[in-house]
């Protein structure tokens, strides 16, 4: 579908306000219409967004703002709004980003875990995903004042701002301000943003501002400078929703597929970075789609190896994700598992459910194939024939290419995502992919 016909909803909202869709003394505003779905990301491996996954190369990936391009990767606990394909409800159409609270740090507390950014108010809890500017997960331990940072978040009643990530910056960027609009003057042209005495002013006499701005409704506001200031002038600015009510409901929808409490994150992929001691009497980490992943079980432990394609559900603590239950997808021929056997329902009491992928009709297990298939994020190199080299997470695989579909045009090397399943420990058969630019 082209593009242009997946912004309609948005259009549509816009049209019957044409006299606030302009540009305006160096200002302009959208009034947006939020497109079927809303959320928080809580899975990678495609993405999952209030429960359902959905695949996302070749979608339209968009600054919910602006609309301009953005190719970086899709990451846990950002805020967007899917627009699906009209044919498949699984497959993203459109991918708006909802881009958060851009500026530098200060006033952090590492004992109350809350911060200013840009001078408004940020508080976290363990759900809220840190990652480190070498593009690695991280914790609140890495945080410092006079940082630069992104905030992706859920703007309060109370003025403050929710963070489900913070991105750590190697530079500077231009402030940008998201939040709930109070003291608005028509008459002076200003607002302030935040809560209690970390609050800032906007002035946006410069600019047209978006139809239906009031106090209590959610703005994102741009400005020319990267200093932290007590007022901003803003150079542009758009309505992200009439109230806070809006992002409750991204909170109140938080979760995985299952819909149980301690399965509310998701991760598909390979199974990297495996560490332990056998017997394995503390369990085990690994790293799935690059974010820290532990397991309880011992005996699970022992089964795993590097290279297994893997779901895990679990909960998301300080940047690492706790499973509860993980379903092999294993390469190649089915492994026996060190013995361990199915055990979905915790039938040996170990509180971890585990399921080995199960084909209903032959009544057997199936070893990997094009119906245990994810998405990835890596660096295609070294192409000869059908084969490349790709390499995710730090891990270096032999991508087989003999079949893929490519999204937009057929590369030999760069930033690319793929999706595809793993043949061997060490291949990965793309079935489709798409370069980022």
């Amino acid at each position: 579908m082209n593009p242009i016909f997946r912004l309609i909803p948005l259009l549509t909202g816009c049209l019957a306000i044409l006299s606030a869709c302009g540009g305006g003394g160096g200002g302009s505003a959208l009034t947006t219409v939020n497109p079927p779905v809303a959320g928080t990301i809580s899975g990678l491996g495609s993405v999952i967004v209030n429960g359902v996954r959905y695949e996302t190369i070749g979608a339209s990936v968009i600054d919910a703002d602006d609309s301009h391009t953005i190719s970086t990767p899709l990451g846990l606990g950002m805020t967007v709004s899917i627009d699906p394909l009209t044919s498949s409800a699984t497959t993203a159409g459109t991918i708006y980003i909802q881009t958060g609270i851009k500026g530098g740090t200060s006033a952090v507390d590492t004992t109350a875990k809350t911060l200013n950014v840009a001078g408004l108010p940020v508080t976290t809890d363990s759900a809220t995903f840190i990652v480190t500017s070498a593009g690695q997960a991280g914790s609140f331990a890495d945080l410092a004042d006079n940082l630069n940072v992104e905030v992706y978040g859920l703007p309060q009643t109370d003025g403050t701002f929710k963070a489900t990530r913070i991105e750590i910056e190697a530079t500077a960027q231009v402030v940008q301000l998201v939040g709930a609009v109070s003291n608005l003057n028509t008459t002076n042209k200003t607002f302030t943003l935040g809560s209690g005495s970390n609050t800032v002013t906007i002035a946006y006499s410069g600019i047209t501002v978006p139809t239906g701005i009031a106090n209590g409704s959610v703005v994102s506001v741009h400005t020319a400078t990267t200093a932290t200031a007590s007022q901003y002038t803003a150079t542009s600015m758009y309505l992200r929703s009439t109230n806070v009510s809006t992002f409750t409901q991204y909170a109140a929808n938080y979760g995985g597929t299952s819909g149980v409490r301690n399965e509310a994150n998701e991760l598909y992929g390979m199974v990297s970075n495996l560490t332990g001691t056998p017997p394995y009497t503390n369990g085990c980490s690994m790293q799935v789609q690059g974010v820290p992943t532990t397991l309880r079980s011992a005996t699970l432990c022992a089964s795993l190896q590097n290279g297994d394609y893997v779901e895990v559900k679990g909960l998301l603590t300080d940047g690492t994700l706790a499973a509860y239950r993980l379903e092999f997808k294993t390469a190649g021929g089915d492994r026996s598992l060190n013995g361990y056997s199915d055990d979905e329902n915790d039938s040996d009491g170990d509180e971890f459910k585990y399921r080995r992928q199960y084909n209903m009709t032959s009544g057997s297990y199936y070893s990997s194939d094009s119906r245990s298939s994810y998405e990835i994020y890596g660096t295609l190199s070294a192409c000869s024939g059908s084969t490349c080299t790709l390499t995710s997470n730090g891990s270096v695989l032999t991508a087989d290419v003999s079949t893929a579909f490519w999204e937009h045009g057929q590369v030999s090397s760069g930033f690319v995502e793929a999706k595809g399943y793993m043949t061997t420990a060490n291949t990965f058969k793309v079935t489709k992919i798409e370069a980022k630019y």
